[in-house]
């Protein structure tokens, strides 16, 4: 096991500009694949939270009472997707109004009774978050006699969600197809330098080595380029992440701080090692020696 390590930093540096190369080139493609977790990771953080920015605002009818309200306001408070519910009066309504108007206010001066409706505002659970029990909860509110109309942004909401399952489909093909990337310049480097120490491997032959003896070098060779292109990947994953994050905090305060997980950057080298291995089984496996 030593002497096959030996040998393999042997080859990794009087090859090393094939493997310079190598690296690079897996650093490139474990980057991109490192740039797609962190994305998605972001992504499903931002449309968890979407749901509490969202408010369902039921319209009362004119001259619902008292008791229709508080059986009303009991049955919400009751639904598991529901944060928590605010009564809007009509006066309050109209102070509220009167407020978000500022400078143009004098334009309710004339105005000889409240136009305005009762309300109840609704904030969802981010955590429980579920279309299918929010519609189905705006349908069972619109069908009450005492709800004259209920607003709520759900087709924003289902676009953004239908977004989101394309961009992890789309990803899933991305990772994929980089990663069979990955394996194929283990696959060609082990290759290539299998051919150029075609006569050591003869003599190693003639001496009595076994197959695992002379494949275990060029595996610790392919695993360890997949691992030092997982920490270039790696590294250029975080400086994107800091400069991403600090755009975003300046321009794009709405979507709060982007996260990068630690476990993913650590993950990258170990992620390209085995790419490595797998490139170089591959390679080892398809010559005959």
């Amino acid at each position: 096991m030593i002497y096959s390590i030996k040998l393999a930093l042997k080859s990794l540096w009087f090859e090393k500009w094939i493997h310079m190369l190598t690296v690079v080139t897996i650093g490139v493609g474990l980057f991109v694949l490192g740039l797609i977790f962190f994305s998605l990771y972001n992504i499903e953080g931002i449309t968890s939270r979407l749901p509490e920015r969202f408010s369902v605002m039921v319209f009362l009818s004119e001259g619902t009472g008292n008791r229709e309200i508080n059986q009303l306001k009991a049955r919400l408070s009751e639904d598991p997707i529901v944060e928590r519910i605010k009564y809007i009066s009509k006066d309050d309504a109209l102070v509220e109004l009167r407020t978000s108007l500022k400078d143009a206010a004098y334009i309710l001066e004339g105005l000889d009774e409240n136009p305005l409706f009762p309300s109840i505002e609704i904030r969802l659970k981010k955590n429980s978050f579920d279309r299918t029990r929010v519609e189905g909860l705006i349908n069972e509110l619109k069908g009450l006699r005492s709800v004259n109309d209920v607003v709520y942004g759900e087709d924003l909401l289902g676009t953004i969600y239908t977004i989101r399952n394309g961009v992890k489909t789309i990803s899933a093909g991305v990772i994929l197809l980089f990663s069979m990337a990955i394996i194929f310049v283990c696959y060609s480097t082990v290759k290539i330098l299998f051919y150029r120490r075609k006569e050591e491997i003869e003599i190693f032959k003639l001496l009595g080595a076994t197959k695992a003896f002379i494949r275990l070098p060029f595996l610790i060779e392919g695993g360890t380029l997949g691992f030092l292109g997982g920490l270039l990947g790696g590294a250029g994953t975080y400086i994107l992440y800091r400069f991403i994050n600090g755009l975003v905090i300046s321009d794009f305060p709405m979507l709060g701080v982007m996260h990068l997980p630690l476990g993913l950057v650590a993950a990258l080298p170990a992620g390209g090692a085995i790419l490595g291995i797998i490139g170089s089984t591959i390679a080892l496996g398809r010559l005959r020696f």
